[in-house]
């Protein structure tokens, strides 16, 4: 089993790293969350798991061993796989799942795409004893501020998406909406913004 890999982020996809270790290109599927901590060309130490089915060879992996962690509690849900358990990443952060799951909010989690109503409460049930606990989750103001995190979060997903439906790839579209001062704006005022600055770059 590879624990990690130390080397070079030689390329970025929507939902994977090519890492060069010693003149070796390792394709590693990873989380959103993962991908918009690295950049091409940087160093880093990716924590891997190895996933192995009878036709199917694939490495996954993070910047971090939590949302490593993470990841493996979540494919230990009978129906949740390794691309399911990506989506919940890419979704929310790791202290976000933790907090949806401790207070079995199957909603936010069924917000997940590709995770249904059924499926999110089977790992909120499943990995309620297991995720460990989360410093003052008992406090309402801070889960709910937790919670307009993942608003944000979805606002942004939302545009992507629709940037992408326009033409655009969406590495191209999250780098331009990073640039972009989003709040108080519509959504229509925030794509016109985006369109000028990716026709301008």
């Amino acid at each position: 089993m590879i624990s990690f890999i130390k080397g070079e982020v030689v390329k970025k996809g929507l939902d994977y790293i090519i890492l060069e270790n010693n003149n070796m290109g390792y394709f590693i599927n990873t989380s959103l969350n993962t991908l918009n901590n690295l950049s091409e060309g940087e160093k880093a130490c990716i924590f891997t798991y190895l996933h192995i089915r009878e036709d199917i060879l694939q490495l996954y992996g993070f910047l971090s061993v939590e949302e490593i962690d993470m990841f493996k509690k979540l494919i230990t849900v009978n129906g949740v796989g390794p691309k399911a358990g990506l989506a919940v990443l890419s979704t929310y952060d790791v202290n976000t799942v933790k907090a949806i799951i401790l207070k079995d909010d199957a909603v936010k989690m069924s917000k997940v795409p590709g995770v249904g109503k059924k499926t999110a409460s089977k790992i909120i049930l499943e990995l309620k004893d297991k995720v460990g606990k989360l410093d003052n989750i008992n406090h309402d103001d801070e889960y709910f501020d937790e919670i307009k995190i993942i608003d944000d979060k979805n606002e942004i997903s939302d545009l992507i998406d629709a940037l992408t439906s326009l033409g655009f790839n969406q590495f191209e579209a999250k780098k331009v909406l990073d640039e972009i001062d989003i709040k108080n704006k519509s959504e229509n005022e925030i794509i016109k913004e985006a369109l000028k600055k990716i026709k301008v770059g």
